[in-house]
């Protein structure tokens, strides 16, 4: 193993480190907003706080920053196929409580 090697081996582990540091400190914001925002804003904080995680699991985790456009374009497919499944089951389940 040469010395560039061993770089690069401790620059991924400083890396992952950073970002895992990051989630769980956004995941500790997400809980306190959850608990401590009024509301109707407390929603879209959160969501927002989700979706800064997605960024940070997509650009450093999955490297979707230096990934080629085919990759980029599955991983978007994904997501909206994601978003998809989210409006299914939301319609599923407002059209529930309203015959209730």
């Amino acid at each position: 193993m040469s010395a560039g090697s061993k770089r690069s081996a401790g620059g991924i582990w400083l890396r992952g480190l950073l970002v895992w540091g990051l989630l769980v400190a956004l995941l500790a914001l997400s809980l306190a907003a959850a608990s401590l925002a009024p509301q109707p804003w407390a929603t879209m904080l959160v969501f927002g706080i989700a979706a800064t995680q997605l960024g940070l699991v997509g650009a450093l985790f999955m490297r979707l920053d230096r990934a080629d456009t085919l990759v980029r374009l599955a991983a978007a497919c994904g997501v909206f196929w994601l978003a998809i499944l989210f409006v299914l089951t939301l319609t599923d389940t407002l059209s529930r409580l309203a015959n209730t």
